[in-house]
């Protein structure tokens, strides 16, 4: 039997409740989900079948073996819990249990949280309802490696995901996840002027452009890159209406040419938030968002940093 039909008779198994029982059936399907009590080999007999299972994929792997069956197994987070030491204790990448249970950032795992913990490593990708990370690892163009469609327990029900064996985070979501990525400001949007140097729209003469201009239509929601402190706002002659956002670890973002800003001097706002409207005040020649970001004071080039490609 190949690997991808061993992955669909399992996660088969693992539904015949929930298909049989509809939603109380999806109860019963993740209770029935070992429940790992103990990171320790001589307290917990879970915790050592889910380290021999791991175990088993690694030494497979590594003779060039059909791949074992995946397992899940519970655990319920206690306070000195971390993605990281709980990476280290169950022998997983932290790429695998962030994805496979919804956490985007490092501060998402909290204490009481019952996860899921499997057999080996890999992404999920939550089709039903992707997060931050789910839209950047379906933007990677993961279409051509070996996906396998699971439906999976979860505590809000069957929710299918797609499983990338043994595969881990790329730049990109790496950054994301370690909080060193920013997100797109916009909804969507043109590149109409990169960064660096160029002829300047209202005089001709080569002008260093410090941000990236992006093309919207006005009145188009502007959303903080990364979460921040809005350290200035307010209007002048060449940015026009404008929101500065300091970032940590010496981060700056810039956003221009708005017709609305929609935050206060000193706010507080988290990665996301909607903080002003697309326009074209200030020296603008059309609706868009100028966009910078600043490491230390200095401009840096902003498309590598940014989920999307253009």
């Amino acid at each position: 039997m190949t690997a991808l039909r061993r992955f669909a008779v399992l996660v088969t198994s693992l539904l015949l409740t929930a298909h049989t029982y509809g939603e109380t059936g999806s109860l019963l399907a993740w209770q029935g989900i070992p429940l790992i009590r103990h990171l320790s080999v001589l307290s917990d007999p879970l915790f050592q079948q889910q380290q021999d299972l791991v175990e088993d994929y690694y030494e497979a792997i590594a003779r060039g073996d059909p791949l074992p069956d995946l397992s899940l197994f519970r655990y319920t987070l206690k306070p000195e819990d971390n993605v990281f030491s709980l990476a280290g204790s169950f022998n997983l990448p932290y790429d695998t249990l962030s994805t496979l249970n919804g956490w985007s950032n490092p501060q998402a795992v909290k204490p009481g949280q019952t996860i899921l913990v499997p057999s080996q490593p890999g992404l999920f990708l939550n089709r039903q309802h992707p997060g931050e990370i789910d839209r950047l690892l379906k933007a990677w163009n993961m279409s051509q490696k070996h996906a396998v469609a699971l439906k999976l327990p979860t505590p809000e029900g069957i929710v299918p995901f797609t499983f990338f064996p043994g595969e881990r985070f790329g730049p990109q979501e790496r950054s994301r996840f370690l909080g060193t990525l920013f997100r797109f400001p916009l909804p969507h949007a043109i590149l109409t002027s990169p960064f660096g140097m160029r002829p300047n729209p209202f005089t001709g003469k080569p002008d260093f452009h410090a941000g990236v201009d992006l093309a919207a239509p006005i009145g188009t929601d502007v959303f903080a890159a990364q979460d921040g402190t809005v350290a200035d706002l307010g209007y002048n002659p060449i940015l026009g209406n404008h929101i500065i956002l300091k970032h940590a670890g010496g981060w700056e973002t810039v956003y221009a040419h708005l017709s609305r800003i929609l935050v206060f001097l000193n706010e507080t706002v988290r990665s996301g938030t909607i903080i002003g409207k697309v326009g074209s005040t200030g020296e603008s020649t059309g609706p868009h968002l100028h966009f910078e970001i600043k490491k230390n004071g200095i401009p840096v080039n902003p498309l590598p940093l940014l989920p999307v490609k253009f």
